[in-house]
């Protein structure tokens, strides 16, 4: 497989995070960046560092903690799938192997949920995810997509 080639990976999301996730897409693009909420968590992912995921990931448990919720209240909404390259998911199972450490359970999941949550709004976030678009620009899709392969054989 090569190395360069990003993986698919999902994420279960509830309420909250689907909230969140919908809130940064908004203000981002009332702040003048053209994003999708994949673009958004490709950002987060690439953009926040791993002990910055680590510490957003032990005050989301702590606030579940005192919470006395074991988990999420209802049930999984959604279940977003980006592409990340490998050394975001290896920054994420750094974290998620950090946290078991720690005695903390979590998963790539709960840790992008942490992230997104703790994310500043989007006019602060703007520049850094339109840095982050011009170093990894968005996939072409749908029309784009076929002009492009029109235009390499035509």
């Amino acid at each position: 497989m090569d190395e360069s080639r990003p993986i698919k990976v999902s994420f279960s999301f509830y309420a909250a995070d689907v909230t969140a996730l919908a809130d940064r897409v908004s203000q981002l693009q009332k702040a003048g960046v053209k994003v999708r909420s994949a673009t958004v968590l490709r950002a987060l992912v690439h953009l926040t560092p791993a002990s910055e995921m680590f510490a957003q990931a032990v005050r989301l448990a702590g606030a579940q903690a005192l919470q006395g919720a074991a988990g999420e209240k209802g049930s999984v909404t959604d279940h977003p799938t980006v592409d990340l390259p490998k050394d975001d998911i290896r920054k994420l199972d750094g974290v998620v192997s950090q946290l078991a450490r720690s005695r903390i359970m979590a998963t790539r999941a709960f840790v992008v949920r942490a992230i997104l949550r703790a994310a500043p709004e989007g006019k602060a976030l703007a520049p850094a995810v339109e840095k982050f678009l011009g170093d990894f620009p968005n996939k072409p899709r749908g029309l784009s997509k076929l002009r492009l392969v029109r235009k390499a054989h035509g």
